[in-house]
């Protein structure tokens, strides 16, 4: 059976010479490209509503009262209280007078009766209940596209690798293009973490339909506020109705144009040229590609080539394990050591050893090949 390839043979059957000489003609280069495609998303309103909360509470709970006078001609022994108002329309209308007496004192025989009330069913209240009416709708809205979100992030990577050496008989190019693509939806859970958001401010905004004055607008049937706003002194003076005003308008002009607007996914491009540990890492694995493709049968590698070669490798591995993690303990790093030797030596190879044996038996066609067409065979 033939003996099985690996590293470390492809590195004993190579002198340090020739390696030195390979490693000090290697001219590479390394771009890596990473792209990231995200669907926009706007969660600013909920942002704006939960801002403006508080004081539409105060708003309903102290709301603006208007007082009502509401006029009627009754009979004089309805009257309960005579007003101003009262005698000035029986100035105004003689017909109301029964009889004048001696005395001069008139009698009349039906007087006008005023009313007063007051009542929630003013301009600024409609305006609260309008409002609050429309945040009701865009929530509603909002939540059902976020809960329905299928869109998903995207992201693409791309590793391009080229190299050239010389290792005084054999030029030596490689090519080596290696990428990535991965989707998944709501990778940082953000849907989740809005959507949550969207519930409490909507349990927030229906508990201002179970106040008395929305309740007692909503009794009285009120007419809504349509724009353009009729901006009067209320709502331009009072902190409160400020801030709803705000809303009101984010509502109309930005929240509708977001509504339109056909948002495109955000699309991020980053690339750069690498010349630090990851090509470096990527020159030694072009070393050892090009010792595999110039691989033969190894001649029997002695006790004292074979310690040199070990310590090379450990020496090799420890100086990578300590660049990925400067922190590393001696403890731990022989922990992490012990841990891997133990694993590896144990562990079972008889699936890996047929696969090994094709790879063998494959490179050694080709070496046959390529050396056949060197000697010009």
């Amino acid at each position: 059976m033939d003996k099985i390839l690996d590293v470390f043979e492809l590195y004993a059957d190579t002198d340090d010479n020739s390696v030195k000489k390979f490693n000090d003609k290697i001219d590479s280069k390394m771009n890596v490209r990473i792209e990231t495609t995200r669907p926009k998303s706007q969660y600013i309103w909920i942002e704006k509503m939960e801002e403006t909360l508080p004081y539409i509470e105060n708003i309903l709970r102290d709301p603006k009262k208007l007082i009502v006078n509401e006029e009627e001609v009754v009979k004089i022994e309805k009257i309960k209280k005579v007003t101003v108002e009262s005698i000035k329309n029986l100035a105004k209308n003689s017909s109301y007078i029964d009889e004048i007496d001696e005395n001069g004192d008139v009698k009349p025989g039906k007087l006008l009766n005023v009313f007063k009330e007051e009542t929630l069913n003013t301009y600024e209240n409609r305006f609260i209940y309008t409002l609050i009416q429309k945040m009701i709708m865009i929530i509603r809205k909002e939540k059902d596209k976020l809960s329905k979100n299928t869109k998903k992030d995207k992201e693409f990577k791309k590793i391009d690798y080229t190299a050239k050496s010389y290792n005084g008989k054999n030029k030596v190019d490689m090519q080596l293009l290696i990428s990535t693509t991965t989707e998944e939806f709501d990778k940082i859970g953000e849907n989740k973490k809005q959507l949550e958001r969207i519930r409490i401010l909507e349990k927030n905004v229906m508990s201002l339909t179970l106040t008395g004055t929305y309740q007692e607008l909503e009794k009285e049937h009120v007419t809504l506020v349509t724009p353009p706003l009729r901006k009067n002194n209320v709502l331009l003076k009072n902190v409160n109705f400020q801030y709803a005003v705000k809303l009101w308008d984010f509502i109309l002009t930005e929240m509708d144009e977001l509504e339109n607007k056909n948002l495109e996914p955000e699309h991020k491009v980053k690339d750069y040229k690498d010349n630090g540990k990851a090509k470096k890492l990527m020159d030694e694995t072009f070393l050892l590609d090009y010792l595999i493709l110039d691989c033969v049968e190894n001649p029997k590698i002695n006790a004292k080539k074979k310690k040199e070669l070990i310590e090379r490798l450990i020496a090799n591995v420890i100086e990578k394990t300590i660049d990925v993690n400067k922190n590393i303990t001696e403890e731990q790093l022989k922990n992490l050591i012990a841990r891997q030797f133990n694993i590896i030596k144990y562990k079972k190879t008889t699936s890996n050893e047929g696969i090994q044996e094709i790879f063998k038996k494959h490179i050694g066609k080709y070496v046959q090949k390529i050396n056949k067409f060197e000697s010009g065979q």
